[in-house]
């Protein structure tokens, strides 16, 4: 009996999140995992920074499964009976109708002491730390890793060892941003010349808005959809920054290059597909 309550609490989350928005992704993020010279509290910082981000977008349902009391239940039921594995945690989880797992690993952190000169020529001490961490993507159907991506957060403190630690730390929120747009990049099209000429398109609209999470200065990639000896390809042809986020499902974006050819292809009726990603270079570019 308990065993069928707890599948049923599973179908009814997943009937809900399902009928809640079809169109998103859903992730479940367990535990992070952390070498010995991290601590818990380390990794659950770091856990939290990833969780915060995959909220703030749109695009992605996030169940946390630590705050999932039936799941853990279970979990130590299964530890209990030493019958839990990588297959049982598969399985269960995809009870939860996720497209992914997300899992975690603080793989090292480093802090050391360093000697600096100011510009007057006085020396000074301070601290440099270095937090390296894994996120993997795992196919609940198949408990394969289907993308992995590595990241440094760094931090430099005249405030002692341990203040360099904690920014290092609290730091790994810098490169969510990047994980969300190279994990959760946003497909779409463009609908409309804005501005221009059929020479050249200097402003666009798009077809997300948002319902997508996109706000003003988000990036896209423009790609020209070819055909090769029948197979479809995509051929970058340009990019885009949004100017106006104008309803949940329309914006406005400025032509950053390669106006010329996306107005020639929208003169075609030539097919063509955006690609949100991340800011890049020291402004945004």
């Amino acid at each position: 009996m308990k065993k069928r309550f707890f599948f049923a609490v599973i179908a009814m989350c997943a009937v809900s999140v399902g009928f809640a928005q079809v169109t998103k992704q859903v992730v479940n993020v367990g535990a992070f995992n952390h070498s010995s010279d991290i601590s818990g509290d380390e990794a659950f910082i770091v856990r939290n920074n990833v969780i915060q981000s995959l909220q703030s977008t749109k695009r992605i349902v996030v169940v946390d499964l630590l705050q999932q009391a039936d799941v853990q239940m279970e979990a130590e039921r299964r530890k209990s009976e030493a019958a839990l594995n990588d297959e049982h945690d598969v399985k269960d989880i995809t009870q939860l109708n996720a497209n992914y797992i997300l899992k975690g690993t603080l793989n090292s952190i480093t802090t050391e002491r360093k000697q600096g000169t100011t510009l007057k020529g006085e020396a000074y001490t301070y601290w440099s730390s270095s937090l390296n961490y894994t996120i993997q993507l795992v196919n609940p159907a198949t408990g394969a890793t289907e993308s992995s991506y590595t990241y440094t957060s760094s931090s430099t403190s005249r405030d002692g060892a341990s203040n360099s630690r904690s920014e290092a730390v609290t730091g790994s929120a810098k490169n969510m941003k990047k994980f969300i747009e190279e994990a959760f990049p946003v497909r779409g099209t463009i609908v409309a010349v804005a501005e221009g000429d059929a020479k050249k398109a200097k402003a666009v609209y798009i077809n997300l808005g948002n319902d997508q999470g996109i706000q003003k200065g988000q990036k896209f990639v423009v790609y020209a959809v070819i055909d090769i000896a029948g197979e479809k390809s995509e051929k970058e042809i340009g990019t885009l920054t949004t100017d106006e986020v104008m309803s949940g499902t329309r914006s406005l974006c400025k032509v950053n290059d390669g106006g010329d050819v996306i107005a020639q292809n929208m003169a075609a009726n030539a097919e063509m597909t955006i690609k949100s990603r991340a800011k890049k270079g020291l402004f945004g570019d």
